[in-house]
């Protein structure tokens, strides 16, 4: 039941923003004028910012989940608003979305991330994915998908320049289960293999001197469903926080897969939340 009003609530909370988000798109479409598109960002990045508060309010105040932060470079604390970061995450459920939202948007810019196209096909959450221009993936691993996939990144990535908020990806492109891993051969024990096209693609289109926020997310053994964690039946989530910069990226693969080694000995270290 909690699960339920959870859901019901999180939908209302998009569809009460939705009005506002698709008009200031379709003003932007119409009259693609400097001041007006200034405007019409500072409707959607105040708009974004509030719905993600009050999903926040309810994480924290009716679902009591504690997020335990591992932040030792005070990386949250130093973002701005304006600021137009990469971010990248191991993703293991749908809620990861509403803790990355929470720790980065709450704090600094607002999120765009990748999405899969059949999730524009979702009532109310697709329409605002696509309203706010989220960059779209086919996901079906021919070589034209794939080339259409890297174009929709490289254009997300010059798009922040104009219109700041961060890019969220998981390099995992998709959530990690035990199945997969053994499947796909990873050689990580909590992780998928990395893949690194969309890292490669942001390297050649943004400044060096762009930050990427490397965030890992830790759930207790079984929390990591996302209506598990809309039941109030999970106490604390565990995050850790880095940062590097987009100059410190020499081969994207090997520092993505430097990274998973790192990210799967923290993820491995903390087998259980106390």
């Amino acid at each position: 039941m909690t699960s339920f009003v959870s859901f019901v609530f999180v939908t209302a909370n998009l569809f009460l923003w939705f009005p506002l988000l698709l008009l200031a798109a379709i003003v932007r479409f119409v009259v693609p004028v400097g001041i007006v598109e200034k405007a019409t960002y500072q409707v959607v990045d105040s708009v974004y910012r509030l719905a993600v508060n009050i999903d926040a309010w309810w994480i924290s105040n009716v679902l009591g989940i504690e997020l335990e932060i591992e932040d030792h470079m005070d990386v949250l604390s130093s973002l701005a608003h304006s600021e137009s970061p990469v971010v990248i995450c191991n993703h293991q459920s749908w809620f990861d979305i509403f803790l990355l939202q929470t720790l980065i948007s709450g704090r600094g810019p607002i999120l765009k991330f990748v999405i899969k196209v059949e999730l524009l096909w979702v009532p109310v959450l697709g329409w605002i994915c696509l309203a706010l221009n989220f960059p779209r993936l086919n996901r079906k691993g021919d070589v034209r998908s794939r080339s259409r996939d890297l174009n929709s990144v490289e254009s997300a990535s010059l798009t922040l320049g104009k219109e700041p908020g961060g890019l969220l990806i998981f390099p995992e492109g998709t959530r990690f289960s035990e199945e997969k891993r053994v499947v796909r051969c990873s050689p990580y024990l909590h992780l998928l293999r990395p893949k690194a096209g969309g890292l490669s693609v942001i390297q050649k289109s943004m400044s060096e001197s762009t930050r990427i926020l490397d965030i890992s997310i830790r759930y207790n053994p079984g929390d990591a469903n996302c209506w598990r964690c809309m039941s109030s039946a999970v106490d604390k989530i565990q995050v850790k926080v880095e940062s590097f910069q987009l100059q410190d990226v020499k081969d994207a693969t090997d520092w993505l897969n430097q990274r998973w080694s790192v990210k799967d000995t923290w993820l491995a270290s903390h087998q259980t939340i106390l």
